[in-house]
């Protein structure tokens, strides 16, 4: 009973905002959106060439892989997404168009990524796609992947400053198995502290507002600050015995939000390192990607799911 009633006290319900219909089931793997919400990409194991009928869903991820957002302006939209062994970015305009003169035919061409719901219609136009990593690098011809570094991308995430912050990761299993973090327009990596490797197997990141960057890595979440020195590591609260970090932002008080898809569990720790609570939702079940708005509403991308759980405080 004591610990049942700790439990209960470690925990803050959220509600359910609302919820975004993606139309079909997918496995979602990874998931961002813009400043406001009002727009929103994803990536699922299981993709399909859909057309959406929903907003804010402007964008899915054609490799099914690690995807991040941004917005130049309010109708031209960049997709930066992994695939197996290069990071793209991919040019998009938005246009309106009225729903009188779709049909079907029109509807199913490949160059229109979504359509939303209102009148008039919403309709992205995918344009020019640049890769922004491996940059400058000669591919090796067995491997496709830099000869000097042999890495395959994870999570991207935006750096308030400029540039792509990219997890690499050299693919090996147990002792050998190793990663970093890169940024695109910068000269700069992190991959160890104090000449021990800080990282297993990167997976999701993050960027908080004070500029530490927050990775998703085997049985932990690595902090680091801007210039790549070690913070914390956070393994879980202590009732905690097999925590796996999946996917991970940052809210407006730079608390950080990791979901605990195998325990079916957001965690919400401080910008220290410090267990604040597990954050619960009604019907919470495998959640595993994040991301948030500027109004701390939470997007939440379940496995195996019809939709997208926008929760709050």
């Amino acid at each position: 009973m004591a610990w049942r009633q700790a439990q209960d006290i470690s925990s803050l319900a959220y509600s359910i905002d609302r919820k975004i219909s993606l139309g079909y089931h997918f496995y979602i793997f990874d998931i961002d959106c813009n400043r406001e919400g009002s727009r929103l990409c994803f990536s699922a194991v299981n993709c399909k060439n859909t057309v959406f009928s929903k907003e804010p869903v402007v964008f899915k991820s054609p490799s099914g892989l690690y995807i991040a957002l941004q917005e130049e302006a309010k109708e031209r939209i960049n997709y930066i997404y992994g695939k197996k062994d290069s990071v793209v970015k991919q040019h998009s305009d938005i246009h309106l168009m009225n729903p009188s003169i779709l049909n079907r035919n029109f509807l199913g061409q490949s160059r229109f990524s979504t359509l939303t719901h209102q009148t008039p219609y919403h309709y992205s136009v995918l344009k020019e796609t640049k890769e922004i990593w491996p940059e400058n690098v000669e591919k090796s011809t067995t491997t496709g992947l830099p000869p000097k570094y042999q890495f395959i991308p994870q999570g991207i995430a935006l750096s308030k400053t400029g540039g792509e912050l990219i997890c690499l990761w050299n693919k090996e299993i147990g002792k050998n198995s190793f990663g970093k973090v890169l940024k695109t327009n910068e000269d700069f990596e992190i991959f160890s502290d104090k000449n021990c490797p800080l990282y297993v197997c990167p997976t999701y990141i993050a960027e908080n507002g004070n500029g530490d960057i927050c990775v998703s890595d085997v049985r932990a979440v690595v902090v680091t600050d801007a210039g790549g020195m070690l913070r914390f590591r956070y393994q879980g609260n202590s009732s905690d015995s097999n925590f796996d970090p999946y996917g991970i932002c940052c809210d407006s008080s730079c608390n950080i939000i990791v979901a605990d898809m195998k325990n079916n569990k957001l965690h919400m720790i401080d910008k220290d390192g410090a267990f604040l609570y597990y954050v619960t939702y009604e019907g919470i079940r495998m959640p595993r990607a994040l991301c948030i708005d500027e109004n701390n509403h939470v997007y939440v991308g379940e496995w195996n799911t019809d939709v997208i759980k926008v929760i709050a405080r």
